[in-house]
C-alpha cells in the first residue's frame, strides 16, 4: 500500500512529535514518511534515497537552510524540484526571505495541525 503513497522525508528533532506525524499519516494511509531526527541524518538518506518531498524542520537553522540549498542544485537523489514544507518556531524575517528563494513550498508555524501538514503535502494546498 505504500508504494503508492508519497514518501516524504521528515526532518524533525523532536522525538514525540516526529512519531506522532508519522503515525496519523500511516493511520489516515496518506503519506510514507521516513524520519530523520537531525540535518546531518537527513543528508545521508537524501544522498542515498529519492523522496517525493521533504519536511524540515528549522531547528538547526543554518545546516537546514544549506541543506535546502543543496536540494535545490541538485546534489541528492531526490529531485531538486521536490516539495519542501518547511515547520518554524521563530523564524527570522532573513530565514523567510532565504526560503522563498529556495523555493520552499510552504513554511508552517510550530506547534502545527498534523492535518494541515498532510494536507499540505498531499493536495499540495498553498500556506
Amino acid at each position: 500500500m505504500t508504494a503508492l503513497l508519497p514518501r516524504i522525508l521528515l526532518v524533525e528533532p523532536q522525538f514525540v512529535l516526529r512519531r506522532t506525524i508519522v503515525m496519523v499519516a500511516r493511520d489516515l494511509g496518506m503519506v510514507d514518511f521516513h524520519e530523520a531526527s537531525s540535518v546531518g541524518r537527513a543528508r545521508t538518506l537524501l544522498a542515498a534515497q529519492a523522496y517525493d518531498g521533504l519536511v524540515l524542520d528549522l531547528h538547526e537553522e543554518q545546516q537546514a537552510l544549506e541543506l535546502l540549498g543543496d536540494l535545490r542544485l541538485g546534489r541528492f537523489a531526490t529531485a531538486r524540484d521536490a516539495r519542501v514544507v518547511v515547520l518554524a518556531a521563530d523564524a527570522k524575517p532573513d530565514a523567510a526571505t532565504r526560503l522563498q528563494a529556495l523555493g520552499a513550498a510552504c513554511v508552517l508555524n510550530k506547534p502545527v495541525r498534523i492535518s494541515d501538514l498532510l494536507n499540505t503535502l498531499v493536495v499540495a494546498k498553498a500556506c
